[in-house]
């Protein structure tokens, strides 16, 4: 089956969900039983809608499908799937043993519109001081750690920082599915590959976050580190390599227990020596959350300083880190939407090699603090 009458047949056997499919609106579609679709606009929460497929073997042809369109196998033995769509929307299948109702298809749209940082600032979810700041830290190369749960907007904000990297750099990207969009002259994706069949080889972030420092690049960008490739991600990035990741945690300092874990999970065998890696490699942590009224806001953005030395009799230390900038909530509104303010906290500690960027005029929150 070629692969344009393969698109048709995924069409074909989506077809209960195509509007939802084509609702530039709709991020999420939840599909839990052949009668059971649930979507989630942009700004709302999931709701159930009027879809079906007459069978359970109409949405079981459509998994099928989707799996036959990737080359990839979805039975008893391999029940899990992560694909994307031909419109390059995130799909997750589950079906029996994992799963005892049948078929659980879940589908994160991927955007049509890739939103700059601008925008981000008409929706409210960040200011124009956090702008300039963000742009700041990419002209310093700082690496970046950019956190958040499940559809906070950290593929989003990975993009935006993209547009600050200088546009004659190298730049390799990494990532299971290809979400991120970048102009730069020389950009390098890399994508990972599932093993087809037994005699077939895998090929994982890990392997191409090793890859991509052959290439000497300027930039190495990880879609999403949750593996072992945290280890040799973090080692490229003590190398002199600029860098950038994203990572699902609860807080800017709970996103650098979370790659330490990762790492220990790698093979790292003390925890000091896995702050220390941490710590080396990760200087700048951006954290973006959805508050319960699912607006978006960037919560806050911290420096990393090291690990805090302050009592030599502690064998642990704890990270050192520096708020530079953090949302505060205040109250809902009549209409229940979130009222806060962003606030500037701190410079940065490396405030005196700013002069050293090209064209640069030192923002007015930051006046009179070197």
């Amino acid at each position: 089956m070629s692969q344009i009458s393969n698109i048709d047949v995924i069409r074909t056997f989506l077809n209960p969900i195509a509007p939802f499919i084509k609702n530039p609106d709709a991020t999420d579609i939840c599909i839990l039983s052949k009668d059971e679709v649930f979507i989630r606009e942009r700004g709302t929460g999931f709701e159930r809608v009027d879809a079906s497929w007459e069978t359970d073997e109409d949405l079981m042809s459509a998994a099928q499908t989707i799996a036959e369109y990737m080359g990839r196998r979805l039975d008893s033995r391999d029940p899990i799937l992560d694909a994307r769509l031909p419109d390059k929307s995130r799909v997750n299948i589950i079906i029996a043993p994992c799963y005892d109702k049948g078929v659980c298809i879940v589908i994160r749209k991927f955007p049509e519109q890739q939103f700059s940082l601008e925008d981000l600032k008409l929706f409210g979810s960040i200011d124009q001081a956090g702008v300039t700041i963000l742009e700041i830290i990419i002209r310093m190369k700082k690496n970046v750690l950019i956190a958040g749960g499940t559809g906070s907007g950290k593929t989003t904000i990975l993009n935006s920082l993209c547009a600050f990297i200088p546009k004659a750099d190298v730049v390799v990207t990494v990532e299971d599915a290809k979400e991120i969009s970048i102009s730069n002259q020389i950009w390098i994706p890399f994508e990972s590959k599932r093993a087809m069949d037994e005699d077939d080889r895998e090929i994982t972030l890990k392997d191409l976050v090793r890859t991509s420092l052959r290439v000497n690049p300027h930039w190495i960008i990880v879609g999403e580190v949750r593996g072992a490739e945290a280890f040799n991600l973090c080692r490229a990035f003590t190398t002199g390599h600029g860098g950038m990741g994203t990572i699902h945690a609860n807080s800017a300092e709970d996103a650098l227990m979370a790659l330490g874990s990762l790492i220990w999970e790698a093979g790292a065998n003390t925890d000091r020596a896995i702050k220390e890696m941490v710590a080396r490699a990760i200087h700048i942590v951006v954290y973006s959350g959805m508050l319960p009224d699912y607006s978006r806001k960037l919560m806050e953005i911290i420096e990393v300083q090291g690990l805090d030395r302050s009592n030599p009799n502690n064998p642990d230390p704890p990270y050192k880190v520096r708020t530079l900038y953090k949302y505060e909530f205040s109250h809902y509104d009549e209409n229940k939407k979130a009222v806060g303010q962003f606030h500037v906290v701190e410079p940065p500690s490396w405030i005196d090699k700013l002069k050293l960027l090209p064209d640069f005029t030192m923002p007015v929150f930051w006046q009179n603090k070197q």
